[in-house]
């Protein structure tokens, strides 16, 4: 009897240490789920109130210093002017004195757009004319078909203070690109008033204009 009340014992104990270990596993068990459960709901919550980001093309358009892009600033697929479809005449002017009066007309059957300021090369000159910034009108010259876009240029100092001074027989003009750099087309030879002009180094060219007007006031 003693021998089987001890082994009666021992198989109780050990029954009772099993009860433990697995309710301690149980347990732990619960609460590794129970602190997953928890962090994915957090993630979730993050990933639910987190805002989109699109990452920025390679080929994205800049934006310029007033905000619009350059894509927005004239219709879709509307050309910049080149010499090809544009006729350019320089006309002499009586005032302001010592200045011409460029004029740009479309002779194509689609709209186009002068950009910027023309490109001047008076003779053999390499560099194109000084342009006058203070010209730059707030938006773009479109020259609808058969209509006209202007610039004006001053050819030397009124008040004879101008130094380097020349004489050009010969005037070369390019047209800008939608960058407001390069020549579209090439350049077109354009005949100067009297086959000859007076310049120094207070000649300036404006930026294109819408009319005549715009163009000779400065």
């Amino acid at each position: 009897m003693p021998r089987s009340q001890a082994a009666l014992r021992a198989r109780t104990a050990r029954r009772r240490t099993l009860r433990i270990a697995v309710a301690a596993l149980t347990a732990g068990v619960a609460l590794t789920l129970t602190a997953c459960g928890s962090r994915d709901g957090a993630d979730a919550l993050q990933t639910r109130r987190a805002k989109p980001v699109t990452p920025m093309s390679r080929n994205a358009t800049p934006m310029t210093d007033d905000g619009i892009d350059g894509a927005a600033r004239t219709p879709r697929g509307q050309a910049a002017c080149d010499t090809a479809r544009v006729r350019i005449a320089a006309k002499p002017l009586t005032r302001p004195v010592n200045h011409l009066l460029l004029e740009a007309t479309n002779t194509s059957g689609a709209p186009c757009t002068l950009y910027a300021a023309p490109f001047l090369k008076f003779g053999p000159v390499r560099a194109p004319l000084a342009t006058l910034r203070d010209s730059k009108p707030r938006a773009v010259v479109t020259l609808a078909p058969g209509a006209s876009g202007y610039a004006a240029v001053r050819t030397s100092s009124a008040d004879g203070s101008g130094r380097h001074g020349r004489r050009a027989t010969t005037l070369r003009v390019g047209l800008a690109g939608r960058d407001g750099s390069g020549t579209v087309g090439g350049a077109a030879k354009v005949p100067l008033p009297g086959g000859a002009v007076y310049l120094d180094d207070g000649a300036w060219v404006t930026y294109w204009q819408p009319n005549p007007d715009n163009a000779t006031r400065w």
